[in-house]
Order: C-alpha cells, then sequence, then structure tokens
C-alpha cells in the first residue's frame, strides 16, 4: 500500500532538490520521489537510497528514442524498426503508480528481446538519468511527496546519490560556463551571417554546418554528430558571441525547462555532508577559444536533402506543413488528389510520405497499403496524419503498413520530430 510522506500542496513552495532527495536516501527508501513545477512532473525511483532511474513528463520516448539512436551507431542491431517498437509497445499504455514507468519498460523490452544487453542498459540508464538531473538539479520551487512501494524494478542500474549528484554537477557547471550565451541544451543555433563565418571555417565545413543549423537544439545536434553536446556547443559558442549563430529558444514543450544561469542556480548549501555536491568553482576557464565549430565533425549521410511528400486533401494542412518545413534542408511536395498519389509518389521516390487517413476516393490505410506492396517503399517511412488518436486508429495504421502516426492538430515541434526521428 503506498505511503505519501510529503504532501503536495496548491502553491509551489521554495524547493531543494538535493536536500529533498538526501531524506529518503539516508532512510534507505524504496519508491519514488514526485516532483511537480511549472507543469512538468518528474519522478525519481529509489531501492534502498539508492538511485534506479529517473524521468520527466515532457517527451520521455523523445528522450528515450535520441539515446538510443547514439547507442545504434555502434549496434547495428539497434535499428529504427526496433527502436520504433519499443515505442508503440509502451508509450501509449496508462500509466499507474503501481506500474515502472513505460520509457524504463521499453528498457526493459529491448533487454529481454536481446536487442541490448544489461550492461548497455546499465549506460543507456545512467545517460538518461543525467539528462533528467540536470533539470530536476535546477528547480527551485515545487510541489514533492514520496510514495513508498515495494515496485520490482529490474535492477539496470544502481547508485549511490552523493557520486551520481557530483558527476551531474560537474556536467551543470560545464553548461553553466556557457550560460552568458547559452541557457538550454534545448536552445537551437541558425546560422545568421555565412560571410562572418566563412572568416573562421572551411568553404566545405561551411556548406556543411549551413545546412547542420537549422533548427535543431543542441541534443539533437549531439545525435546527429555523435558528440558530446557541451562539446557542440562549447565550439560554437565563438560563432554565436560574434553574432554568426544565433540562438532560438528551446521548441514548446521543453521551454517549459528550468533555464541555467550563471554562475550557479542550484542551491546547496543547506545539505548535510554526507549527500553534498560538488563545491562551485568558476568554469569560465573552460572554454577554450581555440575549440571552433571546424572541430565538429559531421556525418555525410545528415548532409542529405531529403525528400518528403505529403498527401492531404486540405490545402491548408498542405499550406501548414510546408510553413512548418520550410525553414529546414528539405523537398517538400504536396499532393492534394489522393487518386494521383501513387503514381506521383512512384515518380518522386520520396525519403519520407505524410499521409491523411480521411480522403476522398482513396483512404490513407488503402494508400498507405499500397505503398506497401511496391518494391519501391519496403522500408520508406510512412507517417499517418489523423485527427483520431484512439488504439483503434492507431492498430489499423500499423496493419496497414505505417511507421508511425501523427495526431491533427500537430505543432510544428511535434512534426520536425517526426522528421527528426526517421530522416536525420
Amino acid at each position: 500500500m503506498n505511503q505519501t510522506f510529503i504532501n503536495s500542496t496548491k502553491e509551489e513552495p521554495k524547493f531543494n532538490p538535493v536536500k529533498t532527495l538526501e531524506q529518503f536516501s539516508n532512510a534507505w527508501a524504496n519508491g519514488y520521489l514526485k516532483v511537480s513545477s511549472n507543469s512538468i512532473e518528474w519522478k525519481i525511483y529509489l531501492n534502498n537510497g539508492k538511485l534506479v532511474y529517473a524521468t520527466h513528463s515532457l517527451d520521455p520516448f523523445d528522450r528515450l528514442e535520441r539515446h538510443l539512436r547514439r547507442l545504434s551507431q555502434g549496434l547495428p542491431i539497434l535499428t529504427s524498426t526496433v527502436r520504433q517498437q519499443a515505442r508503440l509497445n509502451f508509450e501509449s499504455e496508462l500509466q499507474h503508480e503501481s506500474l515502472a514507468p513505460s520509457d524504463y519498460r521499453a528498457i526493459e523490452w529491448l533487454v529481454e528481446q536481446n536487442y541490448i544487453n544489461v550492461p548497455t542498459a546499465d549506460k543507456l540508464v545512467n545517460d538518461l538519468n543525467k539528462e533528467v538531473f540536470e533539470s530536476y538539479l535546477l528547480l527551485k520551487n515545487g510541489n514533492s511527496k514520496f510514495i513508498s512501494n515495494t515496485l520490482e524494478l529490474p535492477q539496470f542500474f544502481n547508485c549511490d546519490l552523493k557520486t551520481f549528484i557530483e558527476d551531474c554537477h560537474k556536467q551543470l557547471q560545464a553548461w553553466q560556463a556557457l550560460a552568458s550565451l547559452i541557457s538550454s541544451p534545448e536552445q537551437r543555433p541558425y546560422f545568421l551571417s555565412q560571410a562572418a563565418a566563412a572568416e573562421t571555417i572551411s568553404p566545405e565545413q561551411l556548406e556543411k554546418l549551413s545546412k547542420l543549423l537549422r533548427g535543431f537544439s543542441f541534443r539533437q545536434l549531439a545525435v546527429l554528430t555523435n558528440q558530446d553536446e557541451i562539446k557542440i556547443a562549447k565550439r560554437l559558442y565563438a560563432l554565436i558571441k560574434n553574432k554568426t549563430v544565433i540562438l532560438r529558444p528551446p521548441q514548446p514543450p521543453f521551454d517549459r525547462l528550468p533555464v541555467i544561469s550563471a554562475p550557479a542556480t542550484v542551491d546547496t548549501t543547506e545539505t548535510q555532508p554526507n549527500l553534498a555536491v560538488a563545491p562551485r568553482t568558476s568554469t569560465q576557464t573552460q572554454i577554450n577559444p581555440k575549440e571552433t565549430i571546424s572541430s565538429i565533425a559531421i556525418a555525410e549521410t545528415s548532409q542529405k536533402q531529403h525528400t518528403i511528400v505529403c498527401v492531404d486533401d486540405s490545402p491548408t494542412i498542405l499550406k501548414e506543413i510546408n510553413r512548418f518545413l520550410g525553414e529546414y534542408d528539405l523537398k517538400v511536395h504536396a499532393i492534394a488528389n489522393p487518386t494521383k498519389a501513387l503514381m506521383e509518389i512512384t515518380r518522386i521516390k520520396p525519403d519520407m510520405v505524410l499521409l491523411d487517413v480521411g480522403m476522398p476516393t482513396i483512404d490513407g490505410y488503402k494508400l498507405c497499403r499500397l505503398l506497401r506492396n511496391h518494391s519501391l517503399f519496403h522500408d520508406t517511412p510512412i507517417v499517418m496524419v489523423t485527427g483520431n488518436s484512439g488504439l483503434i486508429d492507431r492498430a489499423k495504421a500499423r496493419v496497414a503498413g505505417a511507421t508511425d502516426y501523427l495526431t491533427k492538430p500537430f505543432t510544428q515541434n511535434e512534426l520536425v520530430k517526426m522528421v527528426f526521428r526517421y530522416l536525420t
């Protein structure tokens, strides 16, 4: 039976993230700490006071997908189809307090199916935990409660909180060294002045980077380049400072995450010695002005200009999709007549297809089946765009051969994430 140790209130009181965790670590608690702030919910799972898993409510499967893609570069078996299956199996399930979080259950499934082994799962969970703690440790206000239970999680990761928090603070200090210009890993760098950039980097790198810096966040750039996101931020720092590169704010809903500010945003002065964090030190010296954007190695596959076909009988929807994708290096073909869609798609041979479900003459499900039966499109990502988000509609899309589904109305962020998931 669950037991609440700390009751939440309607207002968000002042909150000390380290001290709050400390009391449960010292008590060798079993269960999870739930913290709500700015309409985001963090959950930190403990086993005998040690950290098992941490997650938050902003797109946990998007976060998992990014980390799995990093792993897939060394694990060919972890294909996009496998990663998508892990997401589809668990993303839509209703979360209950007596169950493990759905993203953790997806990791468990990957281990059970032998797509990843236990040591790989340990590293994956460690990396996910660090990303979640990066925002959790910045919290200044929030409502919290601890749910005590005997939930049995597979122990892929089990770490002393003091050691883990010290490592996370080193990561935060590296971000704080850049905080005069960069306040979030979710910010999106864009080229503003290629002429100014040409003074410091080669024409070849300039051409590649001008295509890469098209709205991807630092976190997404880390996946595209298979490099550490802080190193990328450091190497962009000089170009941001001279306004060759500009930063746009995080896409919703990531704009609700706490921001990083200099010199420190984490209040640790009241923590107990046995859960002390790393001392505050000046980190400005960590920025090496010689670390320039030219140091970023970019895979050639990320430079391909992809082609997307959108089939929808609504000119308004087609116009919106064109507008949403207009700032990215993509060729977008709009098809308003579904009866001509198969012939046009065969001629264009796109890298991705967006299909509206409810169209006259031929619906999206039938068109999807026809495409899947064509030898050219066995493996092409096909995304069903539908106003229905029920389980039956999702099942119909999967039976028809759809790779994924996008629910109307969708935001630019949701559409770009879908493109990023399958074409980069």
